[in-house]
């Protein structure tokens, strides 16, 4: 992976926009999208939470997977990638 290495005032004004912020050029067009890297543990929560009865909906209806059934499909997917 390439890096772009900003200095202070862009780089304090990437992270105090929050979110996702989109990059454009002078000209208006968008080159690209910033979101702050979070490390292990921090979560970034995007869009509406879903309603108590969605939650007890999903929990009812849902199809779930074990922590290895998981980790085999990741896998799997990493080899057809890689």
């Amino acid at each position: 992976m390439n890096t772009v290495v900003v200095d202070g005032p862009t780089r304090e004004r990437l992270l105090g926009a929050g979110g996702q912020v989109e990059i454009r050029d002078e000209s208006g067009e968008v080159i690209g999208r910033f979101t702050k890297f979070t490390r292990v543990g921090e979560h970034v929560v995007e869009g509406e939470m879903p309603s108590d009865d969605e939650l007890d909906r999903r929990m009812r209806e849902g199809k779930w997977y074990s922590a290895a059934e998981v980790a085999e499909r990741l896998r799997k997917l990493k080899e057809a990638l890689g």
